[in-house]
């Protein structure tokens, strides 16, 4: 319906003015004629869209060959199992037909993540390179969303900046320096004092890391070495 209303947008400006018989017979108008012209498009329509669908079997079956062959069998009888009941109880219950609705988790949040690694890390019997590295790698993630921030904003203003902007992008770039700096100082109390910002940070065995599944959150190279992240093409 949304898109039948849309073509009345047209002469909404020309209707405005009319009287309501004339405003009706203009919309009544308009609207037949739409009707009209859907019914004798719709076998050009049609056909369009029974080629594209047939053309998309063959890629419909092979990716539905892959989903069926990734679940589990258990899992295939029980969905199916769940399918005929469903089926069989709609007509009294439509309640039944809500196996059908996708059940997705919610993925906890950063707040909430940093919450349990905090408690994690002030337990009685955690070791004191553990406690507060929840704060240390949520300080990194702060540090690599402000240079990307930054960046943003370089671009933005782009070569004809004025000396007020250019100010305060040496002055943010001062702050963001100064985090990265004391980020690495206090490198050494969760990483150890074998720790060299010098070294391959690919090469690093953050044991801490590692613990805490939080390895696939994080970019070292980019947090140590206080680099800014490429942009995508």
């Amino acid at each position: 319906m949304e898109t039948l209303w849309a073509r009345l947008n047209l002469i909404s400006p020309a209707a405005r003015g009319m009287s309501s018989p004339h405003r009706k017979e203009c919309l009544d108008y308009q609207m037949n004629d739409s009707n009209f012209c859907k019914m004798i498009r719709m076998k050009r329509t049609l056909c369009r869209k029974f080629k594209q669908a047939m053309n998309g079997i063959t890629e419909s079956e092979k990716a539905f060959d892959r989903l069926d062959e990734a679940a589990p069998a258990n899992l295939k009888t029980e969905w199916l199992a769940s399918e005929r009941i469903a089926q069989s109880n709609r007509v009294n219950d439509p309640a039944a037909m809500d196996v059908y609705e996708i059940n997705i988790k919610k993925a906890p949040s950063k707040k909430e993540i940093e919450l349990r690694l905090l408690d994690e890390g002030n337990a009685h019997n955690a070791a004191p390179s553990r406690r507060s590295v929840a704060t240390w790698i949520s300080m990194g993630l702060a540090i690599e969303e402000a240079q990307i921030a930054l960046l943003i904003e370089v671009r933005r203003i782009g070569r004809q900046a004025t000396e007020t902007q250019r100010l305060d992008i040496a002055q943010q770039r001062d702050r963001l320096q100064g985090q990265i700096d004391g980020f690495t100082r206090s490198a050494l109390t969760h990483l150890g004092e074998g720790f060299d910002a010098d070294d391959d940070p690919d090469d690093l065995n953050i044991d801490i890391l590692d613990d805490l599944d939080m390895t696939r959150r994080i970019s070292p190279r980019l947090l140590i070495h206080g680099q800014t992240p490429p942009s995508s093409p």
